[in-house]
């Protein structure tokens, strides 16, 4: 396995996060985004928190010949599975509190579920705002939390009880800003105070149990660090607590729901 970058993943986990989590969660998302953002041919794109492009290939394709997409991630690991499906997309590593951008770079900024991964993110909507061109739209995809996402929420009690409360934490990680008045406060906090909060319907979907509980600790930050042992226990543990989703031996199928806000450039 290879060395860890910044973020904590290896090169490995960032294969294994585009060959396993973009088909059974991350493939429906660019459609919505895009969408909600208006993204018309000759815009200038920027993908804030890129990871492995699922949304930036899609904007290659929207915005045409005269437009322009830019990808920043923090993660060289996953940049460089970004680099090799989009080889002529100009991806960056970088910090989403501190774009390397010139101020007013972009008619649109997008950020499809990164911003719960930021220390500050209101420094990071700042930012965001700052190299958005005047009338630009910045829009911003978060997780749900996990009293509206059943099956994350099991999958952290279960992490929780077979491993410890760690790395249950960090399973619900993915899920923090995604209470409403949260994510509108951070908005209003970094003086975005017209900002739409809009609940979309998603869903995830996973070979079986044993698949799902596999890409979430190999495809994720805690690759390598868990025993085959752990993996099965827990597998075992989550199988009783999701039996609504799945059955004995096939496919687990579950809403997985978001937000998406937007808000516009003075």
């Amino acid at each position: 396995m290879t060395k860890p970058d910044k973020m904590g993943l290896t090169s490995e986990a960032a294969q294994g996060y585009e060959q396993l989590f973009v088909p059974a969660i991350f493939h429906q998302w660019p459609a919505k985004l895009i969408n909600a953002a208006g993204i018309s041919p000759g815009d200038d794109v920027l993908d804030v928190g890129c990871g492995t492009g699922a949304l930036t290939r899609e904007l290659t394709a929207v915005v045409g010949e005269q437009g322009s997409v830019c990808g920043l991630d923090f993660s060289d690991s996953m940049l460089g599975v970004a680099r090799e499906i989009c080889p002529g997309v100009a991806f960056r590593q970088g910090n989403a509190m501190a774009l390397p951008y010139l101020e007013a770079s972009f008619d649109v900024v997008m950020s499809s579920f990164m911003l719960m991964f930021i220390p500050d993110p209101v420094q990071a909507i700042c930012e965001m705002r700052r190299v958005l061109r005047p009338g630009g739209r910045l829009v911003v995809s978060v997780w749900r939390g996990v009293d509206n996402n059943t099956v994350y929420k099991a999958l952290s009690e279960a992490t929780r009880k077979v491993i410890n409360d760690e790395a249950g934490d960090m399973m619900a990680w993915p899920n923090k800003l995604g209470d409403h008045d949260l994510l509108e406060s951070l908005f209003q906090a970094a003086g975005a105070a017209d900002t739409t909060i809009t609940h979309y319907d998603g869903n995830a979907s996973f070979p079986s149990v044993e698949d799902f509980v596999a890409t979430e600790i190999n495809a994720w930050l805690m690759a390598g660090s868990v025993s085959n042992e752990q993996i099965a226990e827990l597998t075992n543990e989550l199988r009783a607590r999701v039996a609504g989703f799945a059955s004995a031996t096939g496919p687990i199928t579950f809403p997985l729901n978001a937000y998406i806000a937007k808000t516009s450039m003075d």
